[in-house]
């Protein structure tokens, strides 16, 4: 493959990441959710067979969809009533950080901003307000991404057989099981240190008293599965609006000390003690890929990085021709 011939392939690529971005988007979360379900499934019936239930494969396929659609309802729920409370408050925190750009204009930071620019564009009701509407839009186009992956489950039962006899060959065959194998077992491990760092987000607000404990827990767990950026945000989000809800720094540095120990600890050294050497991606590569998909897909490109860089590690690697591209996009390059 020369040089044209990638070039080309590669402007193709990004001319449909970008405009079929609409049916990409849901269509490659439900697949991501599907790997999740399907292998849960499995796991599911497993245990069932050593404890002597029978349970089919569409029972347990009905169990857990139930389950998922149940706490995504529920997460968002909890998520858009904690926004709506704190709307009501809206007045004292307007004031709070008209008060805070009051205080900065008497100090030599006034240089670095015009106030009155902010002062006119920073409305805390229509912040919220925006927030609320894009939770609420994020949870209706969720029903486009559980009518896909209804899809995915009928067309199980058939996607062996197509494959099969598009190629004989068990090599290629595996990559399906491999792909499968390698992003439950990236999700398995980030859902539970995900799961802890939303906790302790919560748990550590809650004791401050903020009244956006219960969404900034929902939002850590969210965002903790976009590498780097991710845990920044859910740092400093908080903080910052600490300072505009209570108005007191020394809470407001205790809370960035705490929250940044809570991901430095989980993120750092429990994630990478349970992860292992499973996430053979190139940190560079990783940042990279983030950028181009944070800028063609928004929030959801940069959610679906690590998924997508795995899947195409797992592929490039079992073609020859494409081998080397594997190595290149992999940590270390030790693949198997």
């Amino acid at each position: 493959m020369n040089f044209l011939n990638i070039l080309v392939t590669a402007v193709v690529v990004f001319f449909l990441l970008h405009f079929g971005k609409f049916i990409l988007i849901p269509l490659f979360f439900s697949l991501f959710f599907y790997v999740i379900l399907n292998s849960i499934s499995n796991d599911l019936i497993s245990i069932s067979n050593k404890a002597n239930i029978k349970i089919s494969e569409f029972s347990s396929h009905v169990i857990l969809f139930s389950i998922f659609i149940f706490f995504v309802y529920f997460f968002f729920k909890i998520l858009k009533a904690n926004i709506s409370n704190v709307i009501q408050n809206i007045d004292l925190y307007q004031s709070n950080f008209n008060q805070l750009l009051f205080y900065f204009s008497k100090t030599p930071l006034n240089n670095l901003f015009n106030e009155s620019i902010i002062m006119e564009n920073f409305n805390l009701m229509n912040i919220f307000t925006y927030v609320l509407n894009m939770v609420t839009s994020f949870a209706g186009s969720f029903s486009m991404i559980i009518f896909l992956l209804i899809f995915l489950v009928i067309e199980k039962k058939f996607f062996k057989l197509k494959i099969s006899k598009i190629t004989k060959n068990k090599n290629k065959l595996k990559v399906f099981s491999n792909i499968n194998e390698d992003i439950y077992n990236y999700f398995r491990i980030k859902a539970f240190t995900s799961f802890l760092t939303g906790m302790c987000t919560f748990i550590i607000l809650i004791f401050f008293n903020s009244d956006l404990a219960i969404a900034f827990g929902i939002l850590s767990f969210f965002l903790n599965f976009i590498p780097y950026i991710g845990s920044l945000i859910s740092i400093l989000l908080p903080v910052i609006f600490s300072i505009v809800e209570n108005f007191n720094f020394m809470y407001s540095i205790i809370i960035f000390a705490l929250l940044f120990l809570n991901h430095l600890f989980i993120g750092n050294f429990l994630e990478n003690r349970l992860m292992g050497k499973a996430l053979n991606i190139s940190p560079i590569v990783l940042l990279i890929f983030l950028s181009v998909m944070g800028k063609l897909w928004g929030i959801s490109g940069m959610f679906l990085s690590v998924p997508i860089i795995v899947i195409l590690i797992i592929i490039f690697n079992n073609f020859k021709q494409t081998k080397n591209i594997a190595i290149l996009l992999s940590e270390k390059g030790n693949l198997k």
